[in-house]
């Protein structure tokens, strides 16, 4: 029964946020986009876009982001995986031995993760992770429900089951299996990272953000493989965003030399976030998702050393989706400065927009390029603002 119970959670989900006959943004590696109702890769790698015009083929390389469908997180449980995946559907299996763990997932059906790689597993009631931290000398914990709040309770994961985990308690005679309806969340000590960054980042329509490799489109959507082998099949519905990492730079992947943050009467109301908007969901504007960015608040003022081997920015900037629930109507001044000069500028950013579209825009290395968001007219409520797939794109080859 608990089995059904999870499959019939999945399967509740399924639907949310389900767009027909999407429709996806290409961006380019020279700084342009195309409109594309589908992509299918080619024999020789490179990707044929179908256009209002007829089929364009880009080359291996070619592309460095696809926007697809907006993001509507899931009512589900989510595992956050060493390195930054995330991945949500309800735990329904693992190993005797306790090394595997499997997730039925609305978008990429059943997955099996090593437990290596998980850094937490919790509820759909869990919004982020960061807020559960593993008391000092503790390596694995689980947060179980309490009268008020929750009871963080150390010990040791044996096993993964569509029963839920189970744990032994420091101290206990031996361990237990814990519903999923028993505790909040499961945390695991990060191991040291290891290997190479992900060179491609996906994301889906529920919210999973998953670093991938030997990526295929087809006429019907995306195949991959996860880290450790895992295979996966995304239909085109469900395709929110892919981020290829190679020769051009996410600005959100540098370390800020300058961060200057302030709100309205001075506090700082939310901090900048790396991939995700300023609340800590995913990036969505304008009706598209974006895999990168930076999601920040008014006022905020990023400053960033141009790395070598770039000469050209470009980016997108407009206020996130979930403003639209707020029932404001925020406004906010986006600049963008190369070398302290202003080369970008709106000054009547606001709610409901499609965001605006800079660049490509030139840079020099070891000078300044500035991302600033100010007040509008009001307030700053609501001044949720999204610099969506910021990137520093490579020199041109000479032929």
């Amino acid at each position: 029964m608990r089995r059904l119970l999870g499959a019939a959670a999945v399967a509740a989900v399924a639907g949310v946020g389900l767009a027909q006959a999407p429709s996806f943004e290409v961006l380019l590696a020279e700084g342009s986009t195309v409109v594309a109702t589908a992509l299918r890769g080619a024999a020789n790698g490179a990707l044929v876009l179908e256009t209002a015009t007829g089929p364009r083929t880009v080359p291996t390389g070619g592309v460095l982001a696809v926007f697809g469908v907006p993001t509507v997180l899931a009512p589900l449980p989510v595992a956050w995986l060493q390195g930054g995946d995330v991945l949500h559907g309800a735990l329904c299996g693992g190993d005797a031995g306790g090394n595997r763990f499997e997730l039925q997932s609305p978008v990429v059906g059943r997955v099996a993760l090593d437990v290596d790689r998980l850094a937490t597993f919790a509820q759909a009631s869990v919004a982020t992770p960061r807020f559960l931290r593993l008391p000092e000398g503790v390596e694995e914990a689980l947060f179980v429900k309490a009268a008020v709040g929750h009871d963080i309770v150390a010990g040791t994961v044996h096993q993964f089951g569509d029963a839920g985990v189970r744990f032994q308690p420091d101290g206990a005679a031996a361990p237990r299996w814990y519903r999923p309806d028993e505790f909040v969340a499961l945390r695991l000590q990060p191991a040291p990272a290891t290997g190479a960054p992900a060179a491609v980042w996906l994301t889906t329509r529920l919210g999973d953000r998953l670093a991938v490799s030997g990526l295929k489109f087809t006429a019907n959507g995306a195949s991959a493989a996860l880290a450790g082998d895992a295979a996966v099949v995304v239909a085109a519905a469900d395709l929110a965003s892919v981020s290829f990492v190679g020769g051009a730079i996410p600005v959100g992947d540098l370390t800020p030399a300058k961060v200057e943050e302030s709100g309205f009467d001075g506090e700082v109301v939310h901090p900048f976030q790396v991939d995700s908007n300023a609340l800590g969901g995913p990036l969505v504007s304008g009706g598209r998702s974006y895999g990168k960015g930076l999601g920040v608040h008014s006022k905020s003022r990023l400053v960033f050393t141009v790395p070598p081997g770039v000469d050209r920015f470009w980016t997108r900037v407009g206020f996130d989706d979930s403003v639209q629930a707020l029932r404001l109507q925020p406004k906010a001044v986006v600049r963008v400065l190369v070398d302290g000069k202003v080369v970008f500028e709106a000054s009547d950013l606001a709610v409901g927009q499609p965001p605006r579209t800079v660049g490509p825009l030139p840079v020099l290395a070891g000078g300044t390029l500035q991302l600033e968001v100010d007040h509008g007219a009001g307030r700053d409520l609501g001044d949720r603002v999204d610099w969506l797939s910021p990137v520093l794109l490579p020199v041109a080859k000479k032929p």
